[in-house]
């Protein structure tokens, strides 16, 4: 099953999913209307030649030639404009973003949808059928050939809403809401607003136990902390899962360990496929990952080679957003339970890590930008408005005293050093005063 979930995992969301499904239904549909076209009488006096457009051999050949060989050229064009966009993407926003280009199903529909018009064309202009072919009456699928007009039409349309689509893809707008949306549903699965029944938060396990390897290389994406839960509820033994989720592994490192320990042995294989390995990390279940995108777009912002100060203004209000969505709920817990037994301990992403990722990752890069510095303050400001927990107010005001001393150790000019000690004093001293004015 660990294999089977792994294998749809990566082709549902691999670039050429949606176009096979595409091509697939072209096939199907050609082959549906070419038959209706057969059992349609086909005398031009008929009632049904009064609403359908009926066209000679000659002239259905043509038009669907042309359809077909236009659709291939429009495809042609579209995954060009896709793989330039991905190209600038990865560039000027780092490549982690790309995927998020490729995943994109409205990019996956148009090049789909356009192969499969030309699949469509192709296989109804076979059947087309002329006296002198030698091969059977004379035949021209009028149905089908109209539909395929239809279809060209609708690619048309189809072409200009692409065009549209990738130029607002690649704006920062765009890109910050959509990494801001993994965040939040990462968070949403970890930090939920109601913790679960099952859940809760225990002490660390006593030291020991068994040790189940991990017997792949690779990072760990998903863990159906369910499944081990029960696993461990039917073989009476208590487990705890040794990485965290998006940490890289080794195939001689630690997966779980196991107690008792001698049902380590028996219950491997059967840990193994609780959970998944990929070649890469995703945003899925992974809290770190889906908030390092976030981060990372400010960092990039502030590169020399970009030196955009407002992306990363953008990218911080939208962090403080996430942010004050962990910091406003119960802590994560770490342990799930079964008729009142603690049976699978596991590591969360604990709030202190999500807070002081964006300090930690953007304050070196952003000592220059002025404005930069005050969005850092305000996402302290908006952190300690938002928390529910007391100790999250010493966090932040930790960071900031670290951002501050960095700062004055640059040896700004005393105008920026005015306006920064100035907005932090004003942070503290009213810190439900809104964001914003840079």
């Amino acid at each position: 099953m660990r294999n089977l979930s792994g294998w749809w995992h990566r082709v549902a969301g691999a670039f050429w999913f949606v176009p096979a499904l595409c091509l697939l239904a072209a096939l199907l549909l050609a082959q549906a209307v070419v038959a209706i076209d057969r059992v349609l009488p086909d005398a031009p006096s008929s009632p049904w030649f009064s609403w359908v457009y009926a066209v000679g051999i000659d002239g259905s050949r043509s038009m669907l030639a042309a359809i077909g060989t236009s659709m291939l050229a429009v495809a042609a064009t579209a995954f060009s404009i896709t793989i330039s966009v991905v190209a600038t993407a990865s560039s000027t926003y780092g490549p982690r973003l790309v995927r998020n280009f490729m995943a994109d199903r409205g990019n996956q529909l148009v090049l789909g949808v356009l192969v499969a018009t030309f699949l469509y064309a192709l296989l109804v202009l076979r059947t087309i059928r002329s006296a002198g072919d030698n091969l059977a009456a004379p035949f021209v699928p009028h149905l089908a050939v109209n539909l395929a007009v239809v279809l060209a039409v609708a690619d048309v349309a189809l072409l200009v809403w692409f065009i549209h689509h990738i130029a607002a893809s690649v704006q920062v707008d765009t890109l910050v809401h959509r990494v801001r949306r993994d965040f939040r549903a990462a968070l949403e699965r970890w930090h939920p607003e109601q913790p679960p029944e099952d859940a809760t938060r225990t002490s660390a396990l006593r030291p020991g136990g068994a040790e189940i390897p991990a017997g792949t290389t690779g990072y760990l994406v998903e863990a159906d902390l369910e499944r081990l839960r029960d696993l461990a509820a039917d073989q009476d033994a208590v487990l705890e899962l040794v990485p965290r989720v998006g940490d890289h592994l080794l195939a001689t490192e630690p997966l779980a360990r196991v107690w008792p320990e001698a049902q380590a042995e028996d219950l491997a294989e059967q840990v193994r496929r609780c959970l998944r390995t990929a070649d890469a990390r995703t945003s899925d279940q992974d809290v770190r990952f889906a908030q390092q995108q976030v981060v990372e777009l400010a960092v990039r912002a502030l590169s020399p080679g970009t030196n955009d100060p407002y992306t990363a203004i953008n990218a911080i209000e939208e962090l403080a957003a996430g942010i004050a969505i962990a910091v406003s709920r119960p802590a994560p817990a770490n342990t799930l339970v079964h008729d009142g037994t603690a049976r699978v301990h596991y590591r969360p992403v604990e709030l202190e890590e999500i807070v002081a990722m964006p300090f930690d990752h953007i304050r070196p890069h952003a000592l220059g930008y002025v404005p930069v510095l005050k969005s850092l303050i305000d996402l302290a400001a908006r952190t300690d408005r938002a928390t529910i927990h007391p100790g999250a107010t010493g966090w932040t005001r930790d960071h900031i005293d670290v951002l501050m001393d960095e700062f004055r150790a640059q040896d700004p000019h005393p105008h920026d050093l005015q306006q920064v000690e100035q907005h932090l004093a004003h942070r503290r001293t009213d810190p439900f005063r809104g964001a914003g004015g840079h």
